[in-house]
């Protein structure tokens, strides 16, 4: 990875810094981690983020179509320099493509476009990153990475289990996304998780290709997690509210407990470690008046994940 940056951007990135912070509303940041970078050109990025503002069965507090442009917001404030990594992720090449529109679109067509836009990216060979959004989201993407990669499994960390078959009348609910991904007869591994329904462990009862870690297993030592369930190739979903609501309040359905920050990182690296990701997306962000510091934690962990996700692919590959 190449340090230092051309002054003139470096400069100009602090100048946008203190435009932010002066007004911090209708922000116009469009590229992740860094506006008016040299490192977001769509053809040689590795990664591709796809902010996803969507929101359609959301049961408890609304908010997050804004999720996206907060997380891009909060992130033009980052220092992009990974003490922990030793280098700048951003490096690698991480373009921003322009949010989803599902002006007028059905939620199963705002599903559809948004898994139409992650085939792009993977038709391209890059890393396709979603920002949400509700939850919802994450069934097509994973479909579309599955088609890529037949040997797909998943990991899915969050408060919630989402394997009821439908909520509220609709099989396309957040509360449901997980059940789709079995219904795809992919391995699936869900940790953190800290709410889940009767029918949910009914459903469990049937032997369903899941693995669950439970929060209190994290929470008292006793979580052992499968990592022989993995495969060479798997996608990550994060819902935020699997960190604990003192350090992420901003989300829809807060649960108490739930992982730490640093004990989340350490979570994400190991993945990295033992399996090679080639899709993840980071949902469930639900803005709050006077929380930025919610906003900027998911900006850091979708920074923190770009470079684990690649610095841990050289590591194998030496």
């Amino acid at each position: 990875m190449r340090l230092p940056w051309p002054n003139a951007w470096r400069n100009g990135r602090c100048a946008k810094k203190k435009e932010n912070c002066d007004t911090m509303t209708n922000s116009p940041v469009t590229q992740f981690g860094a506006p008016d970078a040299p490192y977001c050109d769509p053809a040689t990025a590795r990664v591709t983020i796809i902010p996803a503002p969507l929101e359609y069965s959301v049961c408890y507090m609304q908010g997050t179509r804004h999720g996206p442009q907060a997380i891009l917001d909060a992130s033009s404030q980052m220092e992009l320099y990974d003490e922990e990594l030793g280098c700048c992720p951003i490096e690698i090449g991480v373009y921003t493509r322009p949010a989803l529109d599902y002006t007028n679109l059905s939620h199963a067509q705002a599903l559809t476009a948004t898994g139409q836009a992650v085939r792009e990216v993977l038709e391209r060979g890059q890393l396709p990153l979603v920002l949400g959004g509700e939850h919802s989201l994450s069934a097509p993407p994973i479909s579309a990475v599955r088609d890529y990669f037949p040997d797909l499994t998943v990991i899915h960390i969050d408060a919630h289990g989402d394997l009821r078959d439908e909520y509220e009348g609709t099989q396309l609910s957040h509360a449901s996304i997980e059940r789709r991904v079995v219904d795809l007869g992919i391995p699936l591994t869900e940790i953190g998780i800290r709410s889940f329904s009767p029918e949910e462990a009914a459903f469990m009862k049937s032997q369903p290709d899941v693995a669950i870690v439970w929060g209190y297993q994290l929470a008292n030592g006793t979580a052992k997690i499968p990592w022989e369930r993995l495969s060479k190739h798997t996608y990550v979903t994060i819902d935020l509210d699997a960190i604990d609501p003192g350090e992420m309040p901003a989300v829809g359905t807060p649960e108490p407990g739930g992982l730490h920050w640093y004990q989340l990182l350490n979570l994400f690296r190991e993945i990295c470690q033992r399996t090679t990701i080639v899709g993840m997306d980071v949902v469930e962000l639900c803005p709050m008046e006077g929380q930025t510091r919610a906003d900027f934690l998911a900006a850091k962990l979708v920074y923190k994940m770009i470079g684990y996700r690649f610095i841990g692919e050289v590591a194998r590959d030496k």
